[in-house]
């Protein structure tokens, strides 16, 4: 009788320690405001400023990236904005699972086009593609953020 029970109990727990885990759930560290001000803002800034024209009395100059390690700059910052978007999309921020979610999937599609271009290093394209990336800042903003007395971004919700 006790083989019998010690062979049951060593094949419950020979069964039960092959069973899968549940994988753990992800942790969502911070805030929507601060994921857009440490995170996004940052590395959508670095797009914006990584290609200007300037017109001067002496004609127009353009900036854009010259070296390696600028366009890697840029290329991370890009990549940023692309992983970013879906850290968006998380339960415990996204804020209506509908609107803001198209909102967060715009901006990682046209981080993504601008990825492109930085690869390609066309400034042409990483400056108007950085203008599709403001454009879903800009929709999404309208759409859920406002700015209270300290200029931070709050969302609504």
């Amino acid at each position: 009788m006790k083989t019998k029970l010690l062979i049951c109990l060593f094949f419950t727990i020979t069964l039960t320690s092959c069973s899968k885990k549940e994988p753990q759930p992800y942790v969502s560290y911070l805030s929507v405001a601060q994921l857009m001000q440490w995170v996004i803002d940052p590395a959508a800034d670095r797009v914006w400023d990584s290609v200007a024209w300037y017109s001067t009395t002496k004609g127009e100059k353009m900036v854009a990236p010259q070296t390696e390690t600028e366009w890697d700059d840029l290329r991370n910052a890009t990549a940023t904005l692309m992983e970013a978007s879906n850290l968006l999309m998380m339960d415990k921020r996204a804020q209506d699972n509908l609107e803001w979610n198209d909102y967060a999937r715009a901006l990682g599609f046209a981080a993504q086009k601008t990825l492109a271009a930085v690869t390609a290093k066309d400034p042409q394209s990483v400056f108007d593609n950085g203008t599709q990336i403001d454009s879903a800042c800009e929709a999404c903003h309208l759409k859920f953020a406002y700015f209270n007395k300290k200029n931070t971004i709050n969302p609504q919700h």
